[in-house]
């Protein structure tokens, strides 16, 4: 089974009250059924650490921290993808940060977050140069979508992270921990119409080394 974390929302009703959502985009099922056909996918409500209770039980093998909102807009997500990744070094469980979820890693490890990105990075596609990945083996250059304007710098990994991708302007766009088991990368692979082989690899990589 697969965890994997919500965004959140916030709609606002005609007279001014307002109520927050967990909300995860559909391309997510799509994706997921394509690279994990007949693996379960369990989406976590953003309760802080209620939720790694609702874990003990159950035979959870990779935890996804899917993109959306900055750090910091709802600190309820923030709380709950902490105690899940904490959760997760605990019981050696793998880890993939998607955007967002690759920065929360970052900044989980001791790693810092920078914004401003520019438009190349942007709701855009761009080239990426691939070294040293430790998931298999992948092309030394892939163009992959973005859609951050916040990203991590070569000099904001955390210790201990390397990256293994990198784009033209030198930020980060793939990283792992030393023992492979936390990886983040900066791209979307369910927003693609159609799944790519190096993202489904990669996911199909962590579903193995669970322990």
């Amino acid at each position: 089974m697969i965890v994997i974390s919500m965004r959140m929302t916030r709609h606002v009703y005609p007279g001014g009250s307002e109520e927050k959502r967990d909300a995860l985009a559909h391309d997510w099922w799509r994706f997921l059924h394509t690279a994990l056909p007949g693996v379960p996918v369990l989406p976590m409500p953003n309760i802080g650490g209620r939720a790694v209770a609702l874990l003990h039980e159950l035979p959870i093998r990779c935890l996804v921290l899917s993109g959306g909102d900055d750090w910091g807009v709802f600190p309820e997500r923030d709380a709950t993808e902490r105690e899940l990744v904490l959760w997760a070094e605990r019981m050696s469980i793998p880890v993939l940060g998607v955007c967002r979820g690759a920065q929360v890693l970052n900044r989980i490890r001791g790693g810092r977050i920078r914004s401003g990105f520019d438009e190349s990075h942007v709701g855009t596609h761009h080239s990426i140069r691939v070294e040293a990945c430790p998931h298999g083996h992948w092309p030394p250059e892939l163009e992959v979508n973005s859609y951050h304007a916040c990203g991590i710098s070569a000099e904001d990994l955390a210790p201990g992270l390397n990256a293994w991708a990198t784009a033209e302007d030198g930020s980060v766009e793939a990283f792992s921990s030393p023992d492979g088991k936390q990886v983040g990368i900066m791209w979307h692979p369910e927003r693609e119409t159609v799944a790519r082989e190096h993202d489904m690899h990669l996911f199909q990589h962590l579903n193995r080394v669970a322990s």
